[in-house]
């Protein structure tokens, strides 16, 4: 019984080695080499783009009452692709207002969401809030290799509001037209 076993084995094994010597006999084989390349890129956008945001205060429409804030289309939407080089340690998206100044009385408020969408990758993390001024504020920091997705429901959502802080200092005559910024860098 063991020899018919041991037979059985060196017959399979013998079969098994001339199958795969007649398969590599009749496979003809050869090599391409490919090669490509990914280079560094950093680009950013807001949606939806064509929309101004309005902020207005509004005189109170009854004695006792205080002035209301009114907005129109005060949210917009962070989309960005970045690939970095390997001795780029990470990308952030900072804001700041260009040109024009926030009226005496009030602050500009943005509110920033977490990564929301369709993307993928190393999407970096944003603070909550910041008021907005004529100096540059990280809202957004640790971006690698990544995307967001594009338009609007797809990456940092931004809501922009106004604050009342000091009422006497408040000129309803008084408006303002604000250029404000967004730079995707390196840090």
């Amino acid at each position: 019984m063991k020899l018919l076993i041991y037979i059985i084995c060196c017959f399979y094994a013998i079969s098994s080695y001339a199958q795969k010597a007649k398969k590599s006999h009749n496979n003809d084989t050869d090599e391409t080499t490919a090669t490509f390349e990914l280079r560094e890129v950093a680009l950013l956008d807001l949606e939806p783009s064509n929309a101004t945001v309005r902020l207005d205060i509004v005189s109170p429409k009854e004695a006792g009452k205080k002035a209301e804030v009114v907005t129109t289309n005060n949210n917009k939407w962070i989309n960005f692709s970045s690939a970095v080089s390997d001795d780029t340690a990470s990308r952030s998206i900072s804001i700041e207002i260009e040109d024009g100044q926030v009226p005496p009385g009030i602050y500009l408020k943005l509110g920033i969401s977490n990564y929301v969408g369709s993307g993928d990758g190393v999407l970096g993390s944003a603070v909550s809030r910041v008021t907005l001024n004529n100096t540059s504020q990280t809202i957004v920091s640790g971006i690698r290799g990544a995307y967001t997705g594009n338009g609007e429901n797809n990456g940092y959502k931004l809501s922009y509001n106004l604050e009342i802080y000091d009422y006497k200092l408040l000129d309803f005559d008084q408006s303002a037209t604000l250029n404000i910024s967004l730079t995707l860098s390196d840090l």
